[in-house]
């Protein structure tokens, strides 16, 4: 007899951003992210970390101009943006199944920062030590989710062997500069 097979139905897609940004809330190594996210001063980087509130206060959810906010959970920006400010978007990039039970998802980490404040008074810029730091706080990590049975979608790494999407690249929206991390997770 022939065994029964659950085929894989990718439901958590919905909640799969979002679910990335609450692994970032609370973890120690992403303060610098929160940090940077939050202001527009050369000295972010040296500030008080932020109460869980004021993380979630940075997250968009649908208010009227998502420019307010810093993180969002799709691509793309709806309202025009004119603040000297840093954003940082998370969302599925592509999904690639690899048989019918699992796949891999490439994530995209895309970060882009008004010219005028991106470079710190470290020596550093914005985007560059966002970049680090979620490469330090997702690769080899674990990703929770919060409804699914296991507690875990699955182990999230930046690697061309695991998927040929997973890169760093530079791109520019005068008066904004960014860059876009892929990093994957097998899952299913």
């Amino acid at each position: 007899m022939a065994k029964d097979f659950k085929y894989a139905n990718y439901d958590f897609i919905p909640k799969f951003s979002y679910d990335i940004i609450s692994n970032l809330i609370d973890n120690p190594d992403a303060e610098i992210i929160w940090k940077l996210l939050s202001g527009s001063d050369r000295e972010d980087w040296n500030k008080q970390n932020l109460t869980k509130a004021e993380k979630r206060a940075l997250i968009y959810s649908g208010e009227e101009n998502a420019a307010d906010f810093s993180i969002h959970i799709d691509s793309g920006e709806d309202d025009v943006l004119s603040k000297e400010k840093c954003y940082l978007r998370i969302y599925p990039y592509f999904i690639t199944p690899k048989d019918p039970y699992k796949g891999v998802i490439d994530v995209a980490f895309e970060i882009i920062c008004h010219y005028s404040i991106n470079t710190l008074s470290n020596y550093q810029t914005r985007v560059d030590t966002i970049i680090s730091a979620l490469l330090k706080c997702l690769n080899g990590k674990n990703i929770s989710a919060g409804d699914q049975v296991s507690g875990a979608l699955g182990v999230m790494f930046f690697s061309q062997i695991g998927s040929r999407m997973d890169k760093m690249q530079n791109f520019n929206q005068p008066p904004f500069k960014g860059k876009i991390l892929v990093m994957s997770v097998n899952a299913g």
